[in-house]
């Protein structure tokens, strides 16, 4: 059982380390992204991994990076955190950020609307409020290209803790 543990352990650290978050969720956007349901291969049939490049992104998509760890904090508190874009060969667009999921009395705002083509991240403000809704929420964030394109999305995890 001691066995099973520390490899549980390391699987987990491995996550982080690569930096892949072992429950990140994220689809691709952009003229190049291929709209499907999640974990479907191109004939519809469920498989473990995107029938996309193996290294890297497909030409003309992009990818939300978002923290892969819970951000925590207490109610009346405020954090930033950094939303990131992963582009694909060619796709040069600004991309629009909306956010949804926040639970009553969090507050999501970016310091920017968007990311610009010639930008690769934006901070976002996170601000709970006095009485902010406890426990562990989902976000999600949907990045729309400014040009065309599919909508690209992915959710991020924050823990709001009594304040005290």
């Amino acid at each position: 059982m001691k066995r099973f543990g520390a490899v549980a352990v390391s699987f987990a650290l491995a996550c982080v380390l690569a930096g892949i978050g072992c429950d990140a969720k994220s689809t691709p956007g952009g003229p190049g992204a291929t709209p499907r349901a999640p974990g479907a291969t191109p004939s519809g049939t469920a498989s473990h991994r995107d029938s996309g490049p193996l290294v890297g992104l497909a030409d003309n998509t992009f990818k939300l990076d978002v923290p892969i760890l819970s951000t925590s904090l207490k109610q009346g508190e405020t954090k930033t955190i950094t939303i990131s874009l992963s582009r694909g060969k060619n796709f040069d667009q600004d991309v629009k950020l909306e956010f949804s999921g926040a639970p009553e009395g969090v507050k999501v705002t970016p310091n920017e609307n968007s990311i610009k083509h010639s930008d690769k991240e934006v901070q976002v403000k996170i601000e709970a409020a006095k009485e902010a809704a406890l426990g562990e929420h989902t976000i999600t964030v949907t990045g729309t290209p400014a040009k065309d394109g599919a909508k690209g999305t992915a959710t991020f995890k924050i823990e709001v803790k009594k304040a005290g």
